[in-house]
């Protein structure tokens, strides 16, 4: 057993600092500049007492931790009132605007967006969220002109450019690029070369991987299908930005050269070089300089064998980073680095001990690589749990089949990329090979995610997360236990019986229902009964569908039925593969045939998921069996409207809840049909009054009129709306029209999940909150 290492009161107080400080920084968002200028002052002074009071008493730990949090609060408040500040000097800025990508763009389906830095008029430099409404991504550190106007962040966008230290927005338009020949710009050239040889190699996902693993260029990552099945395998740190994946190529490498018996110096060396290449390929961006300084701290638990001074190091850098860049308190990648790198230079020796004690046959090399990564996951696996809102049951397997194979991969992936700027001549063949040992990685990964509930969707509140990350911490801290095959095997076969039981009895335990999920500004219903459970649209927020999901139980899909191909809809539907058991996926009988983009875009969601032989056509007429409740389906005969809004898919609900053979409720599913669709339906007598109305079109203005909601006449009327959505959803008027007809109006936007449970005799209705 190796020893236990101390805790050096600095790791105290950098944690305290990181936490009070991303507390602080949140709330600081409403906050008046005066108010944050104070009480930063306030802070600062005590701040300086509590680090006097170290020298003078002997509760080093508690006195060290008092005093990082006071930092951490100090470090908020200043980062909060300079922000405050900048964003009152937005006036006047001029319509050509210079920017400087301060990262990677992303994409969306209504164009890109970058943050960036720009010189206010004041002279200040402000961070700014930059749309573009073309899908042109723009690259970290380039520099583009744009027609451009600065507004203060409002709405959805508020909170997320406070957590990102942006004071404006802009709409931007006529981009050009502009050519820089500083040291930054030189590192972007070489950067953005090695993206391109990548790309131009169509080697699909082995490229988008080796991308991401030396350049830190995910566009092609989270765009394909690999990125979702490394979340689901519980691998995504991997792939991340982090000192972990850094630390656990560096340890590899090192494991490699002792093989070869290189003496220790070189074999430093070797590691430092393998930091730096990563930082010219990534063009040393501030995410990529934490991750290699956190990398280099992990490194030193390994070169001097001394954790003490190894969790100084990594508790120096969390420090020096919270403090210089306040906002980083609040980043999942800081977040991620920082717990994966704690846990490599706290577990990974009691991890190594472990393997070895449990698979002595496993040679050292590849032990390590597992130890490594087991131990970033005892800290960071339930904050992705968190995160991704999906449990990985495959892990420990993904674990020990992956993890070897990984520093592999992105050690041969860094010498490929150098490689080819030292030698452009060779530039295919050197990253040809790489990417095809990335694409056998993703194979493996492929293949895991696919395997029948890969994962679990969970509901995992963040601050429990952190908590539970705590505690287990400081149970095998204090216990430091040796492990034994007896105690293995019995928490082995503890947990595989609770995974059969939450898989195969739980969703046979509830009753009859139809739930409608809160996923945002979208739709999502489940209707279950006697174990059988069908989805009814997805919404587009991949964390709320898996979260909601969780909390109800449903942990398998007979079928999931799309209405029509909005995002709103449809959008999460590709996120179920491996988390969901997914039985076959239902659309309106045009929507397989449609040329439209809206149509494609879900037909190759739903193949993705299904496969081609599990996606299937309904047409009027045509039933869906769930349990007692029977779904026909009333609408549309033929597509009007190319797979929009007018052609959704609509279903007529009946439920025998006495089981006598017998309907003894109804319901009514439009999607986002509106009055003109339900008229026809009502005039045509397929539709007349019903119990339970899923209103149409979130309840928009056009939703319905007098004449239908007095034919209709619900009991309860469900409208899913994301709180504060910009579209005004629910209309008052729509509101008002139901409620006139003594409908119990129940909205996600106000209640969250509305459970409508089907009894013989009523219909119990129950809220989230």
């Amino acid at each position: 057993m190796p020893p236990r290492p101390s805790l050096p009161p600095l790791l105290g107080c950098a944690l305290s600092q990181w936490a009070s400080c991303a507390a602080v920084f949140s709330a600081a968002a409403s906050w008046d500049v005066r108010i944050c200028i104070g009480g930063g002052a306030i802070a600062a002074l005590a701040t300086a007492v509590a680090i006097a009071a170290l020298w003078r008493h002997r509760a080093v730990q508690a006195w060290a931790a008092l005093a990082g949090a006071l930092l951490g609060v100090a470090c908020a408040l200043g980062c909060a009132a300079v922000q405050h500040t900048e964003s009152r000097n937005l006036e006047d800025a001029p319509s050509r605007v210079r920017f400087e990508a301060l990262a990677d763009g992303s994409r969306s389906m209504y164009g890109s967006s970058v943050l960036a830095r720009t010189e206010l008029p004041s002279g200040v430099h402000a961070i700014v969220l930059v749309r573009i409404s073309e899908d042109d991504i723009v690259r970290y550190g380039e520099v583009f002109e744009a027609d451009a106007s600065l507004a203060v962040p409002s709405g959805s966008s508020a909170a997320y450019c406070w957590r990102q230290g942006a004071v404006a927005t802009a709409r931007a338009s006529d981009i050009s690029l502009v050519e820089r020949h500083d040291l930054l710009g030189t590192l972007v050239g070489l950067r953005n070369r090695v993206i391109d040889a990548l790309a131009d190699l169509d080697a699909g996902d082995g490229s988008a991987v080796l991308a991401a693993l030396v350049c830190g260029w995910r566009i092609p990552l989270e765009e394909g299908e690999v990125y979702e099945a490394f979340k689901v395998t519980g691998l995504a740190h991997l792939v991340a930005v982090s000192g972990a994946h850094l630390s656990i190529v560096s340890a590899f490498i090192a494991g490699a050269l002792r093989l070869m018996r290189v003496p220790r110096v070189p074999a430093m060396v070797v590691q430092a070089i393998l930091l730096l290449s990563y930082l010219v390929l990534a063009a040393a961006p501030p995410s990529a300089v934490r991750a290699a300084v956190m990398a280099f701290a992990g490194m030193l638990s390994f070169a001097v064998r001394r954790r003490p001074a190894s969790l100084g190091a990594l508790s120096a850098c969390m420090l020096g980073f919270v403090a210089l860049e306040p906002t980083a308190a609040l980043s999942v990648s800081f977040a991620l680095s920082a717990l994966s790198t704690l846990g490599i230079v706290v577990f990974s020796g009691l991890c190594s001990s472990w393997i070895a004690d449990l698979v002595p046959v496993l040679p050292r090399i590849v032990r390590e690589a597992l130890a490594l990564t087991a131990a970033s996951s005892i800290t960071a696996a339930p904050f992705s749990a968190s995160l991704f809102s999906m449990l990985p049951l495959v892990a420990p397997l993904a674990n020990v089949v992956a993890a070897p194979l990984f520093p592999l991969v992105c050690a041969g992936g860094l010498v490929a990329a150098m490689g080819s700027l030292i030698a452009p001549a060779a530039s295919a063949p050197l990253l040809g090979v790489a990417s095809t040992g990335a694409a056998v990685l993703t194979g493996i990964v492929h293949f895991l995610a696919n395997l029948p509930h890969a994962s679990a969707p969970v509901e995992l509140p963040l601050l429990f997360a952190l908590g539970a990350t705590a505690v287990l911490v400081a149970v095998l801290w204090t216990a430091w236990p040796r492990p034994r095959p007896a105690v293995a095997g019995a928490v082995f076969g503890t947990t595989l019986c609770i995974v059969v039981f939450a898989i195969a009895l739980v969703p046979r335990m509830a009753g009859d229902e139809i739930i409608m999920l809160d996923v945002g500004q979208g739709d999502a219903f489940v209707v279950r009964s006697n174990g059988a459970h069908v989805l009814v649209d997805t919404g587009n927020q991949e964390g709320l569908l898996r979260e909601a999901l969780a909390r109800h139980g449903v942990l398998s899909l007979d079928a999931v039925v799309v209405t029509h191909g909005d995002d709103d809809h449809m959008g999460a539907l590709a996120s179920l593969n491996g988390v969901v058991e997914v039985g076959c996926v239902l659309l309106a009988d045009d929507a397989l045939s449609c040329p439209c983009n809206a149509c494609a875009r879900l037909r190759k969601a739903a193949c993705d998921l299904v496969g081609d032989g599990g996606v299937k056509g309904l047409g009027v007429g045509d039933h869906v069996v769930v349990g007692a409740f029977d779904l026909s389906v009333v609408w549309p005969e033929e597509f009007t409207d190319e797979g929009g809004n007018a052609d959704s898919l609509c279903l007529l609900a009946e439920a025998d809840a006495d089981g006598d053979g017998s309907g003894d409720w109804t319901a009514l599913f439009v999607g986002d049909a509106e009055r003109d669709q339900l008229a026809q339906l009502v005039e045509s007598g397929r539709v007349g009054k019903v119990d339970l109305y899923k209103v149409g079109h979130h309840g928009s203005k056009n939703a319905l009129d007098n004449r239908l909601a007095d034919a209709l006449s619900p009991s309860i009327a469900l409208v899913s709306a994301g709180e504060g959505n910009r579209y005004g959803h629910p209309a008052p008027e729509t509101v008002a029209l139901l409620e006139d007809t003594g409908a119990l109006v129940m909205r996600t936007d106000i209640s969250g999940d509305v459970s409508c449970r089907i009894e013989a005799d009523r219909i119990a209705v129950e809220t989230l909150r």
